[in-house]
Order: structure tokens, then C-alpha cells, then sequence
């Protein structure tokens, strides 16, 4: 006996339903169910609509219902149908936003209560000598919106100018602490932006961090993580002291990754080199540690090939290697590797 679609139950159909995005449920199902969208709508099955490309548009909007859709990722610009119809989004993955202040205008229905993952990748506009804040003001409203859970930061690749965020988050008197617990962010932040972003999210667990500063900037108070258990930063003109400062101020970090460029004006730097200051650091003040996964490059012209030769043999006890690189006519020493602590 052949069993065909018709033979199964539509719960068993849901089911399968719920493993594939929108796109690709009616690309696959629609001729071997002849009623699939008549299914989709009296099953209340959760739809994930991963494009807004001519098929979704004329062959697939037209035969569902919008409050079905939970996860929204529009990968090009502009939108169609307007984000602000569908409602009932849990998670929205936006490109190429160039208002996104507009994203946090209230109504009714918006924005949607049950929204946990937002991701944006904003445009800056073409303004010459008038500066914008508009990445603050982003993440003032985004750290407001209730259920958010996970929240990525991004410029888009198309932006005319560069994002940046600068000045504390201002918030109304009402307002104390965010619950996103996962925060990526890979737009240039100053560091008292940086101080101000942290000081609101006592639930964050997972940090991810994209940026740079310059050697000679004061960069105090240090930064606090007393929750964060999953750390990635990749960060220009590190120095010592604010690796330092994370390792003493993240007590429950169980992985850590660093992809970080030394600042070369401090001579500590030397220290990074050496297997001691890194267990040292791990068993004083991070002792739930569990992977350490480095990074990190210095000048060539402050380290010297015979103290390379000397911290090789001293490296192979954490599972790093250095070695000398070369990019856009630019040589500096690579340390890299994983530490597994057992």
C-alpha cells in the first residue's frame, strides 16, 4: 500500500510544517496539497517568512494570514507588505533600516508584545557637519520594549556614514533595567556609551562586542559582567588594563573569545605573552572558565624574534602559537589558539 499526503493527518502535517520556513513550505507542499494555505490558516501554524522576493509577494502573501507569522528576516529594502502589519512577531531580522526610530513608534498593535529577538542594521543619513545620535536613541527604545530577550546592533554595509554611539542612555525616571539577556554590537561605541549600555542589563548572559579605542583614551571605570556567561569582543587598540578589568569583573564567564589588535604605547603588553599572566587571571577571577579562544596581534617593532623564539616553547602549555603575519604591507605577531580548561 502507498501512502500519499492525503493519508496523513493534518496534525501530522502541522508538525511538519513547523520545520520549515514559509518560502519553503510552498514551494514543497503546494501541489502535493492542493488546500495547503485552507491548512495553514485553520491549523494556526507559526509561519517564519525569510524574504519579501516577487514569489513571496504574489504567491504566497496573498494566502496567509499575517498574524500567523512569528519571525520576520527581510533581507533587501523596502518592505512589502509594511513590517507594521504583521503583529504578532516574536522575532524581526531588518537591513538596510534608514529610519529606525520609526520601528518604535507605539500604536495599537505595535510595537509587537510578543517581540523577544530584534536585529537591525541601520543606515546612517548623508548629513554633512550635523552629527548623529540616532544608534543611542536605537537602543534607548529597544532596551524599553518588555519581552526582548536578544538584541543585535549592526551598520549596514550600504550606510553613507559611519554609526556611532556616543553619549549616555537617557531613559525616563520610570524606566530601570532591560531583560534582554543576549547583546551583540558591532557599531562604534564610545566607552562611556559602553558603560552606560551595560549598567542597564542586569539579566545579560551572552555579550558580544565589535569596536575600537584609541591608546591614549582614559578608559575608566572599568566594565562589569557579573552575570555574562558567554564573552566575544573584538576590539582595536586593546589595552592591558581593561583585559584586566574583564577578567576581574565577570566572575561566571564560562567562554570566552578574544579577537583584539594590542594597543602598542603600554610596554605591560610583554605580559600577554607569557602562560602565567593568562592562568593567572583565569584562576584568580574566572574560575568557571571553561574555553578561552585567542586572537590577538602586536606590532612587530615592539617585540623582538629572539623574545618570540623565548614565549613559543612557554605558549604550547595554553594551546596558542605565535607567528609573524603580513597584511596590507603591515607585519605584526599573531598569538592565537584555544585553551580547553580541563
Amino acid at each position: 500500500m502507498v501512502s500519499t499526503f492525503s493519508n496523513l493527518c493534518n496534525d501530522i502535517l502541522i508538525e511538519l510544517f513547523s520545520y520549515f520556513n514559509v518560502h519553503e513550505i510552498f514551494y514543497s507542499f503546494c501541489i502535493l496539497i492542493p488546500y495547503l494555505p485552507t491548512l495553514l490558516k485553520k491549523g494556526h501554524t507559526q509561519l517564519h517568512v525569510r524574504s519579501n522576493n516577487s514569489y513571496f509577494i504574489r504567491w504566497i502573501l496573498p494566502h496567509i494570514n499575517l498574524t500567523q507569522v512569528i519571525s520576520l528576516n527581510v533581507p533587501t529594502r523596502p518592505c512589502n507588505p509594511s513590517i507594521f502589519k504583521f503583529t504578532n512577531l516574536r522575532s524581526l531580522v531588518l537591513h538596510d533600516v534608514d529610519d529606525p526610530l520609526l520601528l518604535f513608534e507605539k500604536s495599537s498593535d505595535w510595537p509587537p508584545y510578543q517581540l523577544e529577538h530584534l536585529s537591525l542594521h541601520i543606515r546612517n543619513s548623508d548629513i554633512r557637519n550635523k552629527s548623529s545620535n540616532i544608534g543611542t536613541r536605537v537602543l534607548e527604545h529597544a532596551f524599553q520594549l518588555r519581552r526582548l530577550k536578544h538584541f543585535e546592533f549592526h551598520e549596514s554595509k550600504s550606510s553613507l556614514r559611519m554609526v556611532e554611539l556616543f553619549d549616555e542612555l537617557n531613559f525616563p525616571s520610570t524606566f530601570h533595567s532591560s531583560s534582554i539577556e543576549r547583546l551583540i554590537i558591532s557599531i562604534y561605541c564610545h566607552w562611556l556609551t559602553l558603560q552606560s549600555i551595560l549598567s542597564y542589563l542586569p539579566h545579560l548572559v551572552q555579550f558580544e562586542f565589535h569596536s575600537s579605542f584609541s591608546c591614549s583614551q582614559n578608559l575608566s571605570p572599568e566594565l562589569h559582567f557579573p552575570y555574562v556567561r558567554k564573552l566575544n569582543l573584538q576590539i582595536d587598540s586593546l589595552q592591558t588594563n581593561i583585559l584586566n578589568g574583564i577578567f576581574r569583573n565577570a566572575p561566571k564567564l564560562r567562554y570566552c573569545k578574544l579577537d583584539c589588535s594590542v594597543c602598542s604605547f603600554q610596554q605591560d603588553h610583554i605580559q600577554l605573552l607569557q602562560s602565567k599572566t593568562w592562568l593567572h587571571l583565569i584562576n584568580t577571577y574566572t574560575s568557571r572558565l571553561k574555553t578561552l579562544d585567542i586572537d590577538m596581534k602586536f606590532r612587530s617593532d615592539d617585540i623582538s624574534e629572539m623574545m618570540i623564539e623565548i614565549v613559543k616553547e612557554d605558549l604550547k602549555s595554553l594551546n596558542f602559537e605565535i607567528s609573524s603575519c603580513l597584511d596590507n604591507d603591515y607585519y605584526y605577531w599573531k598569538m592565537s589558539g584555544v585553551f580547553n580548561k580541563k
